[in-house]
């Protein structure tokens, strides 16, 4: 049912780019740069827009190699996930950041052991149970990865802030708006949709993730949250997503992911437990692990790939 396209051997060459912001008097030009160091599981891009606060940022979008040369599958576009990262991540300059689940996360080799279509306990960082892993190469070999384009914007470190209500809603309204209008310009091979579109995120971005995937029902379909940082959130985050449960575009797949050792596996759990209360269908899934970066690396990146390969629409395209 779905189609391989990776290529098969995995080596870096390294490739010198270099980009500059270029800012009208009203907004930001935007352009995407079409190279960095090679990855043979995924292209790597940039696109320079304006934030949510009105400093110029780098975003960068990750999307599958494929064997064929093209840019997508044929016949349709790439799904849009938009990743967040964690707070550690926030202290770094915004273009630093941004490259975080590139990077510290090991989103290449996510792509590339789910391209395999077989994976393993190292694959995973030690941290999955026997019972997970043979159940996702079960269904690897019933539905082989597809591939979907991540997009990782700098998240801001909004946790902390008591005062910081209104720049949560601002960054959302962003995320939602100007950052998805910016991608569906620039990348024609990127799914236009609702419903070929969600977001994530882990820790600090998992909340933001929910605040934002609820607050706009409109422009994402599917919503996750990986060890997301919400203690004292849960009452909240039930009436947001109750609200876009209701709204005129329909349901949202939801999936929350924790692990053992995650000091938000508590809150995590609660929220899991008071949208089962309002008849809110989503995901729970607990996982071994710490809340670190080795778990990041591991069912982190995965698990995210995994979900929304699943869960978002395949959108048709004309042409091959």
């Amino acid at each position: 049912m779905r189609g391989g396209g990776f290529a098969g051997v995995l080596g870096i060459v390294a490739i010198v780019m270099a980009a500059t912001f270029v800012m009208s008097s009203t907004t930001a030009t935007r352009r995407h740069v079409q190279a960095q160091e090679r990855r043979d599981w995924v292209h790597q891009r940039f696109l320079d827009i304006e934030g949510y606060d009105g400093v110029a940022q780098r975003v960068v979008v990750t999307y599958p190699r494929r064997s064929d040369g093209r840019s997508r599958p044929p016949g349709e576009r790439y799904p849009v996930v938009i990743a967040l990262h964690g707070r550690g991540e926030a202290r770094l300059a915004p273009n630093r950041g941004a490259l975080a689940w590139y990077l510290q996360y090991k989103l290449p080799e996510a792509f590339g052991a789910l391209g395999r279509r077989r994976l393993t306990s190292a694959d995973y960082h030690g941290l999955v149970n026997r019972g997970h892993l043979e159940m996702v190469n079960a269904q690897l070999r019933a539905e082989p990865f597809r591939g979907v384009a991540v997009v990782t914007p700098y998240t801001p470190d909004l946790m902390g802030d008591p005062q910081a209500g209104p720049r949560v809603a601002a960054f959302g309204d962003w995320l939602a708006g100007p950052l998805l209008s910016a991608l569906r310009d620039e990348f024609p091979n990127l799914a236009r949709g609702r419903d070929a579109t969600g977001i994530d995120g882990v820790s600090l971005g998992g909340m933001l993730s929910l605040e934002a995937g609820f607050a706009h029902p409109e422009a994402f379909g599917a919503v996750g949250a990986i060890q997301p940082a919400i203690r004292g959130r849960e009452s909240r985050l039930v009436a947001a997503a109750t609200r876009a449960r209701d709204h005129n575009q329909g349901p949202q797949q939801v999936r929350l992911l924790t692990s053992e050792a995650d000091p938000f596996r508590e809150p995590t759990e609660s929220l899991s437990t008071a949208l089962r209360a309002v008849h809110l269908s989503h995901r729970l899934l607990v996982v071994p692990g710490p809340h670190d970066y080795q778990f990041n690396q591991g069912p982190g990146a995965i698990e995210l790939l995994r979900y929304f390969d699943e869960v978002l629409a395949r959108e048709p395209v004309g042409g091959r």
